[in-house]
């Protein structure tokens, strides 16, 4: 039959059918692609004795050898490029958001105050301070010119991106995030929400990092120990911990893979700035985080990242 000779309504009928069949083809394929992800992203580490450092890296070579094992590793050779590492100092972050406040954390007892980042960097030029405050979780995109400072690196591919800004920022999945901190501050002991993964650059300054693998959990008392400064008396579990601990460099990226257990102190005064993210290799593990601390929520989120415009429906009506 004839286009031509169709009526009005056999068109509308048609219409439906194929849109129908669209819909119903991309949602076979979406339950595929969620099997397949079921069998294959399953939380998986490799126990390690020191963290490797690797250049000229292939992104098949990342996943062999370290995202689909659960395998941190320090990459030394991809922010070379970035215009943050020459431009981004305290003196640029001082002079040019200066008055902006933000909540810097005390580490001795965990309050929180706001402070404008010029008040900040200026208690960063004292040498020995009794306060350890840290100015850390600052959010790149609220100044969208930061964003062109910085390239995404290739191994770290991110579904949340896939998601309106508006709906990251309400849940705090909006990142990357600049770490701003005083010689000797540490951001306590902890994994990443959710089952992300997470990377983490160093602009300037060294950081050591002290790693836990995701089975030692029940020595690590909920992260109140200090793995700085264990008080073995209050924590005697920790005795039975192995940590493997590493120096963050100028200019290299950290990949931490997700559960694993970590805690981070700025050798000197530095500037960094890190990542979550999901993708392939941990999304099972973060879609059932989600379902664990929201359950009608957390089964929209492979939903919404598959299709993406279901979310900003979602938004607009009120249902996220």
């Amino acid at each position: 039959m004839a286009i031509e000779s169709l009526s009005f309504f056999d068109i509308i009928k048609l219409s439906f059918v194929l849109i129908t069949l669209f819909v119903a083809i991309r949602l076979i394929v979406y339950l595929l692609k969620r099997m397949w992800q079921k069998n294959k992203c399953k939380l998986v580490w490799t126990s390690i004795d020191f963290v490797e450092r690797r250049s000229n890296l292939s992104y098949d070579e990342f996943v062999q050898e370290y995202a689909s094992v659960g395998k941190p590793v320090i990459i030394t050779d991809v922010m070379q490029d970035w215009k943050a590492m020459k431009k981004w100092t305290l003196d640029f972050f001082k002079s040019h958001y200066g008055s902006i406040e933000h909540v810097v954390k005390n580490d001795k007892n965990e309050d929180r105050a706001f402070m404008t980042i010029a008040d900040y960097i200026d208690y960063m030029s004292v040498k020995d301070s009794d306060e350890c405050l840290y100015l850390a979780n600052w959010v790149v995109s609220y100044y969208p010119e930061l964003l062109e400072d910085y390239k995404e690196p290739v191994y770290f591919s991110n579904w949340f991106q896939r998601l309106p800004r508006k709906l990251l920022q309400k849940y705090e999945y909006d990142n990357p995030e600049i770490f701003i901190g005083h010689k000797g501050t540490s951001v306590g002991l902890h994994k990443d929400p959710s089952s992300c993964a997470a990377w983490l650059g160093l602009i300037s300054g060294r950081k050591k990092i002290i790693f836990f693998t995701p089975e030692q959990k029940d020595f690590l008392h909920g992260g109140k120990v200090d793995a700085f400064n264990p008080n073995l008396e209050k924590f005697p579990l920790y005795a039975k911990a192995k940590p493997v601990e590493v120096t963050l460099e100028p200019g290299e990226i950290i990949y931490i893979p997700p559960n694993w257990w970590h805690q981070v102190k700025n050798l000197e005064n530095s500037i960094g700035m890190g990542n979550i993210f999901v993708n392939e290799w941990n999304s099972e593990l973060v879609f059932q985080s989600f379902v664990e601390g929201s359950s009608i929520k957390g089964y929209f989120l492979p939903l919404i990242l598959e299709f993406p415009w279901l979310s900003r429906f979602m938004l607009a009506v009120g249902l996220l």
